[in-house]
């Protein structure tokens, strides 16, 4: 049976630990762009939910626009059949008075309902760009990703390596005054 030594032990399993640590480092630099992109598509994904809530919103918000309009319609008739029935002129003094007042009021009444929509609307469009400008920041992260993973893996392994060859020369035993380069200086002792 070859007997192998504790230097030589020592150096593979250095090598079978740096190549471990590369490949983990490259295979964490997939994962992190699968991440990234899995975010980046959900965020996309909000953005089209949050336009398609802000077309909503102005819909629903001009069908209630359009059923205040007819409620403010429906009172001014009341008032001037009210008006009317009383046997008093409805287009004159302060009859004619409450009637302006009060489609000055359902008017005001409709564009708070449109306002108010297109606040809403306002809203759901902001979160859609915030989404969209998310989705792009993870795409960003996604494409970056796999190269860092590489970076690190190639830096681990040269400062493995580096480490590896030092550990060896020191196992290797240089002798006093040797620099290690197999070049022998003469002392200084004269």
């Amino acid at each position: 049976m070859p007997s192998v030594s504790l230097p030589a032990l020592a150096a593979a399993t250095g090598v079978a630990g740096a190549g471990i640590s590369a490949v983990g480092a490259v295979e964490g630099g997939q994962a992190t762009a699968n991440a990234a992109n899995y975010s980046a598509q959900v965020a996309k994904n909000n953005a089209t939910v949050e336009n398609q809530n802000a077309v909503y919103a102005e819909q629903a918000g001009n069908v209630a626009a359009t059923t205040q309009g007819l409620k403010g319609a429906q009172v001014a008739g009341k008032i001037k059949a009210g008006q009317g029935a009383s046997g008093v002129d409805v287009n004159t003094g302060s009859n004619k008075a409450v009637q302006v007042g009060q489609r000055e009021v359902s008017k005001l009444d409709t564009e708070t309902v449109v306002n108010n929509a297109d606040l809403t609307a306002y809203g759901y469009r902001t979160k859609a760009t915030s989404d969209t400008a998310q989705a792009g920041l993870d795409e960003l992260t996604a494409a970056q990703a796999p190269v860092a993973g590489d970076l690190s893996a190639a830096g681990g392994l040269l400062s493995s390596a580096s480490s590896l060859s030092s550990k060896w020369l020191q196992g290797a035993g240089t002798p006093s005054g040797n620099s290690g380069s197999g070049v022998v200086y003469p002392s200084n002792d004269i």
